[in-house]
This record gives structure tokens, C-alpha cells and sequence, in this order.
């Protein structure tokens, strides 16, 4: 009989989940949700809940259940996990820790103060990151693991006063499908390969609690996404409320880290901007600083230790720093074809595992993986400007296509060929 599951247990489990999903990073979505959705808000809040809350929490569950992540991958191939574990961490110094530095700076630093300069804030930045990252003594992770409970509550009192004083009353804005377009946008909060990626750790925290057995595993992760997925969208779904109501306040083609700076502003004054705005810069200081070690042991480890972790650690700070220079939303667009490219496999992948009783083989495992991935590759390039009729023609043709959704159809073929195919096989390896 497993143990008994403690209600303080699953509380703490859950506040350590939405902790690391939770980031500084990814407070500057909801607010340009919510101001491109206008009056149609709750239909962009229920788009943003299912991919940058529910996904996120899902996709943890389900690893949790079955046992890791690389028992889904494995049906695809046994190297896939580790190319997947790579394409993540270059996923996390392409955008992750360049965004980090750029929300510090046009979130935090001019958000306090205003003529704070860009670029030296940048440079700055990343030599705090270095030298942290660098030290094992990490006297900043332990400054913001209690500032992130800071940040929360002062996201917390702004975002019950704005529901109580709105700042105005949200406008019509034009946007065709406000669900789909914030489904899509919940993508770059990244929180996906961030179940991915911690979901082995996730799990060794259940079991450090007790909970070996594996149905009562499963039941604790279940109940403890439920605690993170409810405090993730009291925030995030109170920002997304905030901005519906700055749509009279400000122009569509705002800034995201100056529309969230002016909402903060507007409801708290230039105090509770100040103190966020610490508060952030903190947070991203050492969120970043745990993804620079992570990424720089990871290829030093690529290398089998040929190359040092400190030369990796200032490959990946030069390579960031360059891309930050850039400033968050330019990062933010360059980089969501990327998040476009790989997420829907990452989806894929999910479903495979959730509904993993009823995959007839591992050829439909193959079959729907590498069908998305490859129409995903098709859209990917011909976001970034490349001008082929060919591809542009399979891209329009495809259903719910203009939804951001055309690779259900290539999933529902891969699927069933692929499975076909895997029969095929199995049936000629027994004759």
C-alpha cells in the first residue's frame, strides 16, 4: 500500500513547480495578450491558459506517470532524446538567457530608472551572470529564491487592484482569432521544454518525499501541476487582464517590456515599478546564471571534457550577450519560428505518450513525429524569408494551417502510414 499523501506535501511540491516555471521572462506575454485580444480577452485567456499553463503542467504529469521522457522518445529513437536535451539548450541560449538580460534592462533597470543606457546595462549584466555562474557558492540563487516570492506578491496585489480599478475598459482591436493568436504566442514562454528538461528532477523530489510507488507518484504530480497551474494563472491570467484594459491607454505597436513597465506604473505608482523592477532583475540574474552552467556543462560534457567548462561558459556568455544586444522584441520575433518549428513535435510527442496503450508500433511513433517536424521545418523556412512557391503551396493547402494548427493533418497521416508501415514490417519479420 503506498503512503499516505500529505495535502503539505503536494502544496510544497506545487510551489516548487510553479516556482521554476514562474519567470521574469514570461511576464511580458500575458500583457500583449491581453492588449491585442481587447474586448475579446477571455477567448485569449483560455488560448493562453491551454498552451503556456496547461501544456506546460501536462506535459510534467504525463512524464511523471510514464516514468521519463526519454521512454516516449525512445519509440521514435533511442538517440532522439539527446539531440532533443541539445536542440533545447540551444533553444535556451538563443532565447531564453538573451531575453532574460533584455527584460532586466527595459523591464527592470529603465523601469526604475528611465535613462538607463541599453548596452552597457547588457554588458553589465552578463559579467554579473559570469561571474555567478562561475562561482559554486551561489550567494544569488539563494537572493532569489526569496525575491521571486516578492515579485509574486507584488504581481499579486497589482493584479487584484487592477480587477478591482481598472485602468479602462478593453477596446476592439481588430485581431482575428484572439484564442488561436494567444495560443500561439503562449509558445514562447518555453515552458514545455522546461517539463522536459526538469522533469527527471520533478520527480526525484516526489520520490524524495516518499511517494515511490508509482500510481501514488502519479497522483502527486497530478495534484501538485493542479497547485502550479492554478497560482501560474492567477498571474499570468491577471496580466492578461491588465493589458485588455490599457488597449485605451496604449498604441497596438507598444514595446511588451514598456507595455508591462506602463501597466505597472499606472496601477502601483513608480514604487511598486521600483521594487518589481528589483525584484526582476534579480530573478533573471539567476535564472540565467542556472542555464549558462547548465548549457556550458552540457557541451563540455559534448566534448567529453576536451573542452573546459569555463571556455564553454564564455562561448555561451559571448553568444547570448551578442544576441541581447538585440533588445526583447526583436528577439522575441527573430525567434518565434524557432519556438514553431519544435513545439508542435514536442506536442506530438505528448500525445504519443498520453495515449501510448492504443499506438499500435513504434513505426507510428516515427510516422506522426517526422511528419510534423517536417512540415514544421517547411513553415520555419519560409518564415525566415526564403521564396519557394512549392513549399508556400503545401503550407497554404493544409488545413487549419491559418490557424498556426497545419500540422494536425501531417500528425493524423504520420500517425496511421506510419503505424500501417510498422504492421508491415512486423508481419514480414514473423513470415
Amino acid at each position: 500500500m503506498g503512503k499516505r499523501i500529505r495535502a503539505s506535501d503536494v502544496i510544497f511540491i506545487g510551489l516548487a513547480f510553479f516556482a521554476t516555471y514562474f519567470g521574469a521572462g514570461n511576464l511580458i506575454f500575458p500583457p500583449m495578450m491581453g492588449l491585442q485580444s481587447g474586448t475579446h480577452w477571455l477567448a485569449g485567456m483560455v488560448g493562453m491558459t491551454l498552451s503556456a499553463i496547461a501544456l506546460p503542467i501536462l506535459t510534467l504529469v504525463l512524464i511523471g506517470r510514464v516514468g521519463s521522457f526519454k521512454d516516449i522518445t525512445d519509440h521514435v529513437s533511442p538517440k532522439l532524446y539527446d539531440a532533443y536535451l541539445t536542440l533545447v539548450i540551444i533553444l535556451t541560449m538563443v532565447i531564453s538567457i538573451p531575453r532574460t538580460a533584455a527584460v532586466a534592462i527595459e523591464m527592470g533597470a529603465q523601469g526604475i530608472y528611465a535613462g538607463t543606457p541599453y548596452v552597457p546595462g547588457v554588458i553589465v549584466y552578463f559579467l554579473i551572470v559570469f561571474f555567478v555562474a562561475a562561482s559554486k557558492d551561489n550567494v544569488l540563487d539563494k537572493v532569489g529564491k526569496f525575491l521571486t516570492p516578492v515579485m509574486v506578491l507584488i504581481l499579486l496585489i497589482l493584479v487584484v487592484r487592477s480587477i478591482i480599478f481598472p485602468l479602462g475598459t478593453p477596446v476592439e482591436t481588430g485581431t482575428e482569432q484572439p484564442f488561436f493568436n494567444s495560443f500561439l504566442s503562449g509558445y514562447q514562454t518555453g515552458d514545455v521544454s522546461v517539463s522536459i528538461v526538469m522533469a527527471t528532477i520533478f520527480i526525484g523530489t516526489v520520490v524524495g518525499k516518499g511517494y515511490s510507488e508509482p500510481k501514488v507518484r502519479s497522483k502527486v504530480m497530478s495534484l501538485a501541476g493542479l497547485v502550479a497551474a492554478v497560482c501560474l494563472f492567477v498571474i499570468y491570467g491577471g496580466l492578461l487582464y491588465m493589458g485588455a484594459c490599457g488597449g485605451s491607454e496604449y498604441p497596438a505597436d507598444i514595446g511588451q517590456a514598456e507595455l508591462l513597465v506602463g501597466l505597472i506604473r499606472s496601477n502601483g505608482g513608480q514604487l511598486a515599478m521600483s521594487a518589481l523592477g528589483l525584484a526582476a532583475i534579480l530573478a533573471c540574474l539567476t535564472t540565467a546564471a542556472g542555464q549558462v552552467a547548465a548549457s556550458a556543462e552540457h557541451f563540455s560534457a559534448m566534448s567529453k571534457n576536451k573542452i573546459s567548462y569555463r571556455v564553454c561558459e564564455i562561448g555561451v556568455i559571448l553568444f547570448c550577450g551578442a544576441i541581447a544586444l538585440l533588445g526583447v522584441d526583436r528577439i522575441v520575433s527573430l525567434t518565434a519560428p524557432l519556438f514553431g518549428l519544435l513545439y508542435p513535435s514536442m506536442i506530438v510527442l505528448v500525445i504519443l505518450g498520453a495515449f501510448r496503450r492504443f499506438i499500435p508500433n513504434d513505426g507510428a511513433y516515427r510516422g506522426a513525429f517526422f511528419c510534423v517536424l517536417l512540415f514544421n521545418a517547411i513553415e520555419t523556412v519560409i518564415a525566415y524569408g526564403l521564396k519557394a512557391q512549392f513549399l508556400q503551396t503545401i503550407v497554404d493547402v493544409m488545413p487549419l494551417s491559418s490557424l498556426g494548427l497545419g500540422w494536425v493533418l501531417p500528425f493524423v497521416v504520420g500517425l496511421i502510414v506510419g503505424g500501417l508501415l510498422g504492421c508491415v514490417k512486423k508481419s514480414a519479420k514473423a513470415a
